[in-house]
């Protein structure tokens, strides 16, 4: 399929335990260094939202249930020259409680040390990074940093950048940087200065183009996008780009972005397809992700998107028509994150989350999902008919596996490409013809300008595909 390849004989890395590689549900970073390819895992995403009722009490499917839940994140690795064979060089520890690597990076000090840097995600409010130099060994680095995560580090200008953020919700905007982060830790940014000159918002985003550090932000109003005015990040001294998520609040994350020919493209995101950072409507209807495209003049026009759900009024600019014909999610309601946005080569591609496989997935369990909504609202005790809820059970089944027949083509992510950022095409509608896999969580070109993309796919165990260079 387009030379995709996929790189992980077994479904999340592990051939001597399925249900820990089960686990192994997203390709949450990825990162090389010297002849190896570095990806760090998420675990058990789907189960944990479900089981810690962040949606309400919902029934939990068997297919995302583990044998033996093990939440520590992994990472693993392979040679670029064979990609089939990889190994877990490390495994997270049980305390703090985490839940996989966000973010990987690679970066080089000024004393010409070169280290992999993986910030673990916990549920604590403790940041935890750790470091390596060879991929092997790794070990904790102190840091005063209060935030649960990073899902984003940038170099610029010789420098490492990071953006902190807690597990959910709206917080504060937090920029670190750093020259050597084990000799010289970290140095937080001071943005609490006039609100119209700083970022504002959870830092979901960094990037260096132009002589400038950009950094998106979430917020319940809609992302906004600001740049430094100089070259370095200083108090009361940035640009705002694009701002109320480009004219529809429902943009709430800057998710995935990338620089193709000279412009600056955006996706965008609802977390979990259904979450506000708005502590006043935490759940919210679904939209697709819309994109958009900034020039080095701080322009801004649709490339991707429809009539807005929550129509604002930015004073950036004015949301028109997209310049791509597609609506928000090229069309499709279920691709709600613009989850992954990279250029590799004369090409841009896109990759998406889709919802849309747990139809199938919760259908059968509509019943108990309806049962217990009502007994959430009435504690008086229903009689049940036990033959009348097998017959019904039998029914829901079949009707699930019904549509999950009719509607395969349409399960599993969507992944897109363009040569000139209006001009679209399908890669893949299905998950690379596996339905399980709703989302490329990671695209990475390498320095041997080969293309990998790592998928999210909580049923079987996340994979790994390699699109070699034509160029």
């Amino acid at each position: 399929m387009e030379n995709f390849k996929k790189i992980t004989p077994v479904n999340g890395f592990d051939p001597d335990n399925l249900d820990n590689a089960m686990q192994n549900n997203y390709c949450w970073s990825m990162e090389e260094m010297g002849e190896y390819l570095y990806v760090g895992t998420a675990r058990n995403i789907p189960y944990s939202i479900i089981s810690n009722k962040i949606f309400g009490d919902v029934p939990i499917p068997d297919i995302l249930t583990p044998e033996n839940v093990d939440n520590r994140g992994e990472i693993w690795r392979c040679k670029k020259s064979s990609p089939e064979n990889w190994e877990r060089v490390y495994k997270a520890p049980a305390e703090p409680l985490s839940i996989g690597f966000r973010f990987m990076k690679r970066y080089t000090t000024p004393e010409n040390e070169t280290a992999l840097y993986a910030g673990l995600m916990t549920l604590t409010p403790d940041f935890i990074i750790f470091k390596s130099q060879d991929g092997e060994n790794w070990y904790l680095l102190p840091s005063d940093i209060q935030g649960s995560a990073t899902r984003t580090m940038i170099e610029h200008k010789g420098i490492l950048y990071l953006g902190a953020l807690q597990v959910m919700g709206l917080t504060e905007s937090q920029l670190f940087y750093s020259i050597d982060p084990e000799k010289d830790g970290w140095t937080k940014i001071d943005l609490n200065g006039d609100p119209d000159k700083n970022p504002r918002g959870n830092i979901d985003l960094l990037l260096s183009f132009n002589d400038h550090i950009y950094v998106g932000t979430g917020r319940p109003t809609g992302f906004e996008l600001w740049r430094t005015n100089g070259s370095l990040p200083v108090k009361d001294d940035w640009t705002l780009v694009v701002d109320q998520g480009a004219g529809d609040a429902r943009n709430e994350h800057p998710w995935a972005i990338t620089v193709f020919k000279d412009h600056i493209y955006i996706g965008t995101a609802i977390e979990a397809a259904v979450m506000s950072l708005d502590p006043e409507k935490q759940l919210v209807p679904p939209k697709g992700f819309d994109v958009i495209r900034v020039d080095k003049n701080d322009n801004w026009e649709l490339i991707v998107g429809g009539p807005p759900v929550v129509p604002t009024d930015p004073i950036t600019g004015t949301r028109g028509c997209p310049l791509s014909g597609f609506p928000s999610g090229f069309g499709n309601i279920s691709n709600a994150y613009c989850w992954q946005i990279e250029t590799y080569g004369d090409e841009m591609y896109l990759g998406t989350f889709s919802w849309s496989i747990f139809i199938p997935v919760f259908l059968p369990l509509l019943p108990e999902i309806i049962k217990r909504l009502i007994n959430a609202k009435n504690s008086r005790s229903v009689q049940n008919n036990e033959m009348l809820k097998e017959s019904m059970d039998d029914f829901w089944q079949c009707l699930g596996e019904l549509v999950f027949r009719a509607g395969k083509n349409l399960y599993g992510f969507d992944l897109w490409k363009t040569k000139n950022g209006e001009d679209w095409s399908p890669v893949t509608q299905n998950g690379l013809g596996n339905n399980y896999n709703y989302g490329v969580r990671k695209l990475f070109v390498s320095q041997d300008k080969d293309l990998y993309l790592g998928t999210a796919n909580p049923f079987q165990g996340c994979e790994v595909y390699k699109r070699v260079s034509d160029m």
